[in-house]
């Protein structure tokens, strides 16, 4: 089996393309950062839904594990079919059944016909579609814009994130306390129409397709050998499996230190309002000014995301606290912008759907089986402790990184 070597990182030593130039790239993440204020409003909702017709966190942890229980279980299998597939056709579908669901919500809201079995299911079907649409978002960046932007349009693409998780739970908490739960979920239902409106109106001369391939040559298996035999892509796979089981449960750390460690539950809106608008900022210095994510910047990003997390598990006060959340708002963005673009650039196109499936099983997939660890640490520990754990995670998977940066250097220099 042989594949298409990747296109040179940079094509050369004066071309330095943003994703901002390119029509396609600016309109598609727009969509996205539309749609996902409305997505994280719809989380906020659930959760004080659940909350309301339960008065159970053990409710609420099992609602969001459910939603999970599908990247664990299908994501291989997707990430092959992904590559099969005209992702802009598979995102139009998502989005359709991603409306759907959110529609079906504000409908059982409205009659008060919602229970924890309609949540359990409509959950479950929401994450099946994630299971599709998550990676497939991921890998249709490299047909908006040239493989050397392809860094750019990552860190594009996670400002649209960030800008979902300012926007979202404040326009959940105003429409939620104004008439309920049905009229966030039929607002996250409309939001899709952005998504569904951008990807309509891409510019189809200005697309670069992949190569589809027929059932036989897009198992999971031939993505996980060439994943082993590329040191760079195996590397980072690793850590971010690592980092996303023990330092991605960022809701749970900073819920639990604003409410059990400081007694101020509000903290923990304060918390995500600032390291979001952080995080905002750094998506947009990174879609203009990274070009070439190499193992070292990965491994200083996990490093520096690392000491992001202990800075925040050591604060002895509320206000050192919110410090904290400008820088880790930074470098979270930082990591994973850096790691995601970095096993993109290094990997064969007709690749793509599965090496994002890879990437982010790594990154959401282990999350829920990282939820119950940290939730012991919590209990039986402290937040503290269950943060320091996370940040560790993170410091030894970047400090391993740099030494496998540096031992890739010497191995290039001894066989020159």
């Amino acid at each position: 089996m042989t594949f298409s070597r990747p296109e040179p990182l940079v094509r050369s030593a004066r071309v330095h393309r943003s994703a901002l130039e390119f029509h396609n790239a600016r309109l598609f993440v727009a969509g996205q950062a539309l749609s996902n204020v409305g997505t994280f409003s719809q989380i906020v909702a659930l959760s004080l839904l659940v909350l309301s017709l339960t008065d159970s966190g053990v409710a609420l942890g099992a609602v969001m594990a459910v939603q999970s229980v599908p990247m664990i279980a299908l994501g291989p299998w997707a990430g092959a079919h992904l590559d099969r597939l005209p992702l802009r056709n598979v995102l139009l579908l998502t989005s359709i059944a991603g409306a759907a669901q959110a529609a079906c919500m504000g409908f059982l809201s409205a009659t008060n016909a919602i229970n924890l079995v309609w949540i359990f299911g409509l959950s479950l079907l929401l994450g099946v579609v994630q299971v599709f649409d998550r990676p497939a978002a991921q890998a249709f960046l490299v047909e908006l814009v040239p493989r050397d932007a392809v860094p750019s349009a990552v860190g594009f693409a996670s400002s649209a994130q960030s800008i979902g998780r300012l926007g979202g739970p404040a326009l959940a908490a105003v429409l939620f306390a104004w008439s309920g739960s049905a009229t966030v979920f039929a607002v996250n239902a409309l939001s899709y129409t952005a998504v569904l409106l951008a990807l309509v109106l891409l510019r189809s001369s200005e697309l670069l397709p992949r190569v589809l391939h027929s059932s036989k040559r897009t198992s999971m298996a031939t993505a996980v050998g060439f994943a082993r035999r590329a040191p760079q892509v195996r590397d980072v796979l690793i850590a971010n499996a690592i980092i996303g089981l023990l330092a991605f449960n960022f809701p749970t750390f900073l819920a639990s230190l604003a409410s059990l460690t400081f007694g101020q539950p509000s903290l923990f809106g304060v918390a995500e309002s600032l390291n979001a608008l952080t995080a905002l900022l750094a998506g947009l210095l990174l879609a203009r000014y990274l070009r070439q994510p190499t193992l070292a910047l990965v491994g200083v990003a996990a490093i520096a995301l690392g000491s992001s997390l202990l800075w925040t598990a050591l604060s002895p006060t509320p206000a050192v606290f919110l410090a904290s959340m400008l820088y880790f708002g930074l470098v979270v963005v930082a990591y994973t912008t850096a790691s995601q673009a970095l096993v993109q650039q290094h990997s064969p196109p007709e690749m793509g759907g599965r090496m994002m499936s890879l990437f982010t099983l790594g990154s959401m997939g282990t999350t829920p089986l990282g939820a119950i660890l940290v939730g012991l640490v919590i209990d039986h520990v402290s937040p503290r402790a269950a943060i320091g754990l996370g940040a560790a995670s993170a410091l030894v998977s970047g400090i391993v990184l740099l030494l496998r940066a540096r031992d890739g250097v010497r191995n290039t220099a001894a066989s020159h």
